[in-house]
């Protein structure tokens, strides 16, 4: 019995010994990948970024790169505060879910419980489908820029953007049945936060999340101008550096600065829960899930997903030349927090510094792809050609390239079977299957899936494009569009957008800049009356023929 209990106690302290030594992070090497990982457009003379490591609620590295600001060569700093765009979201979803639990609210309650005169769809749009992006609102953001505003420059309100949806003619699509990134939900949240608490929204979240974490360098933006303590800025560069500034203040949807060592004291809130409670905790995570059973693996306000069969909450944000990334992996208590101020620029590769420090917990890359597999370049051939997201919002193409398959430009699709592909630093896979009517489908596979159709390609000829010559009119956004023909090509012509090339991309329907489809329709007798816009977070936009 004793030589049991001993051996059991020399296992236990191996196993503890084990366990302590896999937690540990080797700081030097970690500063070695970092410094690996650094942008080359990034020095001591131009903007840059902040970046922090988070371990078991400590910042096990925290650093800036580059200049916060150009005008005094100040440096970035982790203590600074940097506008975090989106990541915001997850603040005010935190809100909702607190204010669930204690009764004050129900996220299951339909939208027009909360607010007066606000228009009634066919079916009902839920609180809870505002804050996981499967509502079918218009996303506000997209149609300000159709009606040939900039986002950003142009000055737009929060009544703005309640009004786009008071003006849409029908939803998008069945609530809960897709999710689609819209920004319009959050400033609706916000606006609900309002009514039910009876105190602007961004001075509930300051007194209720930001103070009660002793976040103390944070501040929400409330109008456009105002003065942000210890604020870093935001620079482009073409051929020469810009300071980007924002006409739009509207929390909600973004808004936050803060920095890193106070989004540090955010993420741990995940595990220690010093604010909230478990239940608020449970639901904010939550996954939303679609009516067809699928997980959207978004929840109220922030990603809920497996990074190579890791746990993983994140998000990301853009806001000015400010680009965020925020990942955390609660059941290893890692956390990386970086935000460029440098646009892409100034973007470090967060998931590549997540997979360093979580090798050993991590499914490998080589356990994830499949060996490549040998296919007949005839069969290849055929997968070749357009493919076309069935919402008409998105296109890809696959192409043959030195006798290989590529997609997204010059990615090449590597075979793991007769019809599965794979691409080199990527774990999803492609799928190409026929359909009934004998089309092919393209599924691309990652943390979700996206679905295209395989479509013949179009070229009309003058004469069909003559066609399309017009002046079209949506009712919806009070916006007159011209086509016409210049130098061969079919454009959109507007008076403050300027000119815009459509290009042909299977019959009546065309891709335009700023990610905008374009689907001619018609009468049964073949006339053209008008055409509907689609794009990556709003479909169906109709613009009615004039003549």
């Amino acid at each position: 019995m004793k030589h049991t209990s001993v051996y059991a106690l020399i296992i236990i302290g191996l196993l503890g010994v084990l366990n302590l030594q896999s937690q540990n992070i080797n700081k030097n090497e970690l500063n070695a990948k970092i410094e690996e990982l650094i942008p080359s457009t990034v020095n001591d003379t131009t903007p840059g970024f902040v970046l922090g490591v988070i371990h078991k609620g400590e910042l096990i590295f925290s650093k800036g790169y580059g200049l916060a600001n150009l005008s005094y060569n100040i440096p970035n700093n982790p203590k600074m505060a940097y506008n975090i765009g989106s990541v915001s979201k997850q603040f005010l979803g935190y809100a909702f879910s607190m204010l669930h639990i204690e009764g004050k609210l129900n996220i299951n309650d339909p939208v027009t419980k909360y607010l007066k005169n606000w228009p009634k769809f066919d079916k009902t749009v839920t609180l809870k489908h505002l804050l996981t992006h499967t509502s079918g609102y218009r996303e506000a953001y997209t149609m300000s820029n159709l009606s040939g505003r900039t986002v950003g420059v142009d000055r737009l309100s929060r009544e703005e953007c309640l009004n786009v949806v008071r003006k849409q003619p029908k939803l998008e699509f069945e609530p809960g049945s897709r999710y689609i990134y819209n920004s319009t939900a959050w400033v609706i949240l916000a606006e609900i936060l309002e009514q039910v608490t009876n105190q602007p929204a961004d001075e509930w979240v300051e007194e209720n999340i930001l103070k009660p974490l002793k976040m103390n360098n944070t501040h929400i933006e409330s109008f456009v101008g105002e003065v942000i303590p210890n604020a870093a800025e935001s620079y482009n560069y073409s051929t020469s550096y810009g300071n980007s500034k924002s006409n739009r203040a509207i929390f909600g949807a973004a808004d936050i600065n803060t920095s890193i060592e106070d989004l540090m004291l955010w993420i741990n809130n995940f595990n220690t829960i010093k604010v909230g409670s478990k239940e608020a905790m449970k639901l904010f995570l939550s996954p939303f899930i679609l009516n067809d059973g699928t997980n959207s693996e978004y929840a109220l306000g922030i990603q809920v997903n497996l990074h190579k069969g890791v746990k993983l909450y994140s998000h990301t944000g853009g806001h000015e030349s400010f680009i965020t990334q925020l990942r955390y992996y609660p059941d290893q208590e890692i956390g990386i927090i970086t935000v460029s101020n440098f646009g892409g620029k100034g973007i470090i590769n967060t998931s590549t510094i997540a997979e360093f420090l979580l090798k050993d917990e991590m499914i490998s890359k080589e356990k994830i792809n499949d060996k490549a597999f040998e296919i007949d370049k005839d069969k290849l051939k055929k997968y070749e050609g357009i493919y076309i997201a069935p919402t008409l919002n998105d296109v890809t193409h696959i192409e043959m390239v030195d006798d290989s398959l590529t997609i997204w430009g010059e990615s090449k699709l590597i075979p793991t079977s007769t019809n599965t592909f794979r691409i080199n630093n990527w774990g999803g896979k492609f799928e190409i299957s026929p359909l009934e009517d004998g089309t092919l489908q393209l599924e691309v596979i990652g943390d979700i899936t996206s679905t295209y159709n395989k479509v013949e390609a179009w070229k009309p000829t003058d004469k069909e494009l003559k066609e399309f010559e017009s002046d079209y009119w949506s009712e919806e956004l009070e916006t007159l569009y011209h086509l016409k023909i210049v130098d061969e090509k079919l454009i959109i012509e507007h008076r403050w957008i300027g000119k815009i090339d459509l290009e042909p991309i299977t019959k009546d329907v065309f891709k335009a800049g700023w990610g905008w489809h374009l689907k001619v329709e018609r009468t049964k007798e073949n006339k053209i009356t008008g055409f509907n816009i689609n794009s990556g977070r709003t479909l169906n936009v109709f613009f009615q023929r004039k003549d």
